[in-house]
């Protein structure tokens, strides 16, 4: 949980590194190709959640010949997956950017960050994917390590490449290039060791492996297609409702509640693995103890998530923006109704993670879709025709409620199916 903390604690000052030498337009910008960034990384982040959740089902057996089989096919498809996405965007990018309806302000500062971003693109998969299998490899800790290296790295260059240097979003996108290429080394030098719990090895592809990524992983694909359309949806609302300063707005009201999503998320990622392995071991006692205990944890961090991002709401945002712009005056007045997500999120991403665990791929996408997608979309265009502008803010918690009664129904139902209850689960997937 510490190193996802991390890692979305150097991406939001990424944000303010960007917004205070660029500019809000170059942050506005950066959240106008992110759509585009998410979408081409889907397959690999899909690979990466069911690639994880697939070796620590075969650890949670005692079939080590067979993790690192798994891992070792994860990663080859991983690399070949981004290279050819990555050369495949560089060739169609401005017509990306435009169907981004990426305006000519925006345009220089979206076209300089995202070519850097898709020239590397098997460097950022594979650097996701290492951070996944540190935490299913036992070895957390190294991963939190890997992660604050990373950051710092990005963070020192962002401000050398864009103060001193002046080399602008190339020398932002580039000092982000360069933070996975750390975490990716620390990756092939642990997963290579003969010592390491899983390993690198030469292989043929373990097709059952992949097939079983694809299908445990497929709520992570899903989420961040949805998660891209309904981010192009988002930014097509504040433009169209607010202009540019509305999407500079959402961006910030959204790098701010980022630390929090972090934590959620890192609780999720962490909690998943234990589940699955605990789910292959058979253990029911522990696998219901598990999710207990994760039940009140999630109660307390969405709790707390909430009230500490409005009481630090004002000096927070004004990292973004100065306090005296009318960015600041806008996203301040409607922070409070957007951070009511915080309240719903971590269980809604709990469930998808929990059916991820259990390699039950559709129900973990059934959830992811629905909270990425379906109920995000209906909100965010629905509402503000229902009640106006303040309906841009109030979508996302909606949409999250929505979820909320959806996952806790598919929960409370499946709880005989997967053993999470303490009793001998009626299905065992094995992959």
């Amino acid at each position: 949980m510490l190193m996802s903390l991390f890692i979305m604690s150097y991406m939001v000052a990424d944000g303010v590194l960007i917004s205070r030498y660029m500019g809000t337009v170059a942050l506005a910008s950066l959240n106008m190709i992110f759509p585009l960034a998410i979408f081409l990384g889907a397959v690999g982040i899909m690979l990466s959640a069911g690639g994880g959740s697939v070796v620590s089902r075969r650890m949670g057996r005692g079939d080590s010949e067979g993790a690192d089989r798994a891992l070792s096919t994860v990663i080859y498809a991983e690399f070949a997956f981004g290279l050819v996405v990555g050369l495949l965007g560089i060739l169609v990018l401005p017509l990306l950017l435009d169907f981004l309806h990426v305006n000519e302000e925006q345009y220089a500062y979206a076209y300089d960050y995202q070519v850097v971003w898709l020239a590397f693109m098997p460097v950022f998969l594979l650097s996701v994917l290492f951070q996944t299998f540190f935490t299913v490899s036992g070895y957390p800790k190294l991963g939190l390590t890997v992660s604050v290296a990373s950051g710092l790295t990005n963070v020192f260059l962002d401000i050398l490449f864009m103060g001193p240097l002046g080399w602008g979003m190339h020398g932002a996108a580039l000092a982000t290039v360069i933070s996975w290429v750390v975490a990716v080394a620390a990756g092939l030098a642990f997963f290579c060791c003969r010592k390491a719990p899983i390993r690198i090895i030469c292989t043929r592809p373990d097709w059952k492996a992949l097939k079983g990524a694809c299908t445990s992983g497929v709520s992570g694909m899903v989420g961040s297609l949805s998660s891209s359309v309904t981010l192009y949806f988002f930014n097509a609302a504040f433009m169209y409702w607010l202009g540019v300063d509305g999407v500079a707005a959402l961006t910030i009201a959204s790098y701010s509640t980022y630390v929090f999503n972090s934590i959620f998320y890192g609780f999720c990622e962490a909690t998943a693995p234990i589940l699955g392995y605990k789910y292959g071991e058979q253990n029911w006692t522990e696998l219901a103890c598990v999710f207990r205990n994760s039940l009140i944890i999630m109660t307390v961090f969405s709790l707390a998530a909430y009230g500490l991002s409005v009481l630090f709401a004002a000096p927070v945002l004004g990292f973004f923006a100065p306090q005296d712009s009318h960015v600041f005056e806008l996203v301040l007045a409607n922070f409070g109704y957007f951070a009511l997500s915080l309240l719903l999120l971590c269980p809604n991403m709990f469930a998808a993670y929990l059916f991820t665990a259990m390699g039950d791929g559709k129900r973990a996408a059934i959830v992811s879709f629905c909270r990425t997608f379906l109920f995000t979309v209906l909100a965010i265009e629905c509402l503000p025709l229902a009640v106006g502008e303040i309906g841009l803010w109030f979508a996302v918690p909606l949409a999250e409620l929505l979820t909320l009664i959806l996952s806790a129904t598919l929960v409370i139902r499946n709880r005989r199916r997967y053993g999470y209850d303490g009793q001998p689960a009626t299905v065992v997937n094995i992959t």
